[in-house]
């Protein structure tokens, strides 16, 4: 008895774990990496929050941060200033939102100067070797021995204490450990199929280095420049301690030297600017370390 030809399954054939994987977008793959941490997602939160806080300072501050009210001097937290108000008697709560206005731009300006100069150390390093490769460098490790701190402190009195200033050489010194990244990322592509593919079709130099291998290390910068913004607040806001930088308007860093004297008899002058500069740091780095680890698990 002949046998008969078996039908074909009308149940759709799923997908592979591999074939679902490559059809998930690389940002996706990584958020979902993210999500996984409830550290990373609190971190987030916060920080999200202090944005917020700092990008809506004008309208959440019930006072001008620099207005002073000789009858307001050194007063405890209260239902008319929540934070308490400093020596001159201006409202911390308002001086502190400001603050963090300028604490995040500084952080975040810091770190995207310092990685366009990394990138693009880094990139030439990488892709053109040999004895270029060898002066940038020689030249990035001996800007790593430098003290950030120290010789913020020697160049900014001579350049000028602007807050662009503070932004460039602040920036300027934090590049290096991202140089080195983009350099070995560069050394590991550049012999990619792909780099010698464009290369046969007569791609040049320029091309390799900004449309081919570039953008395959977009992650990797985006991971070490989150990692030197809180580095750079924490710098701008030691420079500020020392009395090094733009008074006006003032920093987190500024209000906690102005406050450092009024320990004993105002104690919140420098408690609530301390704890906004601590959560700005602390969820920095946090989102940082958790958006690295997500990346290098899906690179």
């Amino acid at each position: 008895m002949a046998s008969l030809p078996t039908t074909p399954d009308p149940r759709p054939i799923s997908a592979e774990p591999d074939e679902l994987r490559r059809a998930t977008p690389h940002w996706l793959e990584v958020w979902n990496a993210f999500r996984l941490s409830i550290v990373a997602l609190v971190s987030l939160g916060v920080l999200l929050l202090l944005a917020f806080a700092a990008a809506f300072a004008p309208w959440l501050a019930p006072y001008s941060p620099t207005e002073v009210n000789p009858m307001d001097i050194l007063q405890g937290p209260s239902g008319l200033h929540w934070w308490g108000t400093d020596d001159l008697g201006r409202d911390i709560y308002s001086g502190a939102l400001y603050g963090l206005r300028i604490s995040m731009t500084v952080g975040a300006m810091a770190g995207l100067v310092a990685a366009l100069l990394g990138t693009v150390i880094g990139a030439l390093a990488g892709f053109l070797g040999g004895w270029i490769d060898a002066l940038l460098m020689r030249f990035t490790d001996f800007v790593l021995t430098i003290p950030v701190l120290f010789l913020a402190l020697v160049l900014i009195p001579v350049f000028g204490s602007s807050r662009l200033i503070v932004i460039l050489v602040i920036g300027g010194l934090a590049w290096p450990s991202i140089a080195r990244l983009v350099r070995a990322e560069f050394l590991k592509l550049r012999s990619e199929a792909f780099v010698e593919a464009a290369r046969g079709y007569g791609a040049r130099r320029f091309k390799l280095i900004f449309s081919e291998i570039l953008p395959n290390t977009f992650d990797l910068v985006l991971v070490a420049t989150a990692l030197q913004i809180p580095a750079a607040i924490l710098i701008e806001a030691g420079l500020s301690f020392l009395g090094v930088g733009d008074p006006e308007p003032r920093s987190l860093g500024l209000m906690l030297k102005d406050a450092y004297g009024l320990l004993g008899l105002a104690w919140w002058s420098a408690v609530f600017p301390g704890l906004v500069l601590s959560a700005l740091a602390i969820s920095l780095n946090l989102v940082a370390d958790a958006f690295n680890d997500a990346v290098r698990g899906h690179e």
